[in-house]
């Protein structure tokens, strides 16, 4: 009986226990979804906002990002891309804008536009690659293009523009160019006029051109600077007009008509600074200015190749002295400004 009585008081404690150690149990709250799920994946938009062509030819109307989704061909008395609206990025994405028979302008401008950029493709066959006119668009960059075999010039921007890292060759006029600006890290070659024009002031840096049937680089009031410019039919750079620096550029075989209107470098203006360049076998003459002009600095130059033509100029120009000797190799001249002939 005692025994019983134990086990049943010890029974009733336990359960005490384990009561005391038990939380109350409370409602979670409605089991109903408060809506539909909200879409988890983005949409075609949001994974590529910007707008394809596909085809031409196309008109750009509306500010935005435009991308080419393949190769392209033109059509007989139409340009491919037309341009019409500002603040536009046109990317060609690697692709080929291919020009049909009789074919104009493969990217256009139809005004005055501004903040516009073409990049990242190819162009061939059109009577030209890149055309703008009038001189009145603002804000534009062209970088990354290649063209090829156009039946006039490659690229032709009549306004300031700043392009970069373009090819264009074997082109049957002007290889590339534009009414100021910067041209940078460019190639032209064989191109049936002249591979780069700079017109209305600017920079023409870093940019190889030759086997062109006119100038190598041509450049109107502006800096040319760390360029290399050969076996170009006419100078390997022309000066047109003053207040422009030729600075540390390299001309080799260039004038290869071996006209004595021409030159390794030739100047046809007054007012203009040369400086740190290497010339090298230019058929007629190393380093020319047009006996017209004067007030030309010429300082720390090298020129080879041309005998008693290395230096063409009249003495109306700030020259340098003009190192013509060494002895045993030694320069003996310590005059930093000095031009090396040779």
């Amino acid at each position: 009986m005692h025994t019983r009585l134990r086990l049943v008081s010890g029974t009733w404690l336990l359960l005490l226990s384990l009561n005391a150690n038990l939380q109350p149990c409370l409602g979670q709250g409605s089991l109903t979804p408060p809506g539909p799920p909200a879409p988890t994946m983005k949409s075609l938009d949001q994974i590529e906002p910007r707008t394809p062509i596909s085809a031409l030819p196309c008109t750009i109307t509306g500010p935005g990002s435009y991308y080419v989704t393949t190769n392209l061909v033109g059509t007989n008395g139409l340009s491919g891309i037309i341009i019409s609206n500002n603040n536009i990025t046109l990317d060609l994405n690697g692709f080929a804008m291919l020009g049909a028979s009789g074919s104009l302008y493969a990217v256009s401008f139809s005004n005055s536009q501004t903040n516009v950029v073409v990049r990242n493709g190819t162009m061939s066959g059109w009577r030209m690659g890149v055309h703008e006119t009038g001189g009145n668009c603002r804000n534009l960059v062209l970088e990354g293009l290649a063209i090829f075999g156009c039946a006039t010039d490659g690229m032709l921007v009549d306004s300031a523009a700043t392009v970069r890292n373009c090819l264009c060759s074997s082109n049957a006029a002007i290889g590339l160019s534009i009414g100021g600006g910067e041209i940078s890290g460019c190639t032209a070659a064989y191109n049936v006029n002249s591979g780069i024009e700079l017109n209305g002031g600017g920079i023409v840096r870093d940019c190889w051109s030759g086997y062109n049937g006119n100038y190598g680089i041509e450049v109107s009031s502006g800096i040319v600077t760390g360029c290399w410019s050969q076996n170009n039919a006419w100078s390997g750079i022309q000066v047109a007009f003053q207040g422009s620096q030729i600075i540390g550029n390299t001309c080799l075989d260039n004038n290869t008509s071996g006209s004595s209107s021409y030159a390794g470098i030739h100047v046809v203006d007054s007012g203009n600074h040369i400086e740190g360049n290497r010339v090298s076998g230019s058929g007629f003459a190393g380093i020319s200015i047009n006996s017209a002009f004067s007030g030309n600095i010429v300082v720390k130059n090298s020129v080879s190749g041309n005998g008693a033509n290395n230096y063409v100029f009249n003495g109306t120009q700030i020259v340098g002295p003009l190192i013509t000797s060494t002895v045993s190799g030694v320069i003996t001249n310590l005059n930093p400004w000095a031009n090396l002939s040779f």
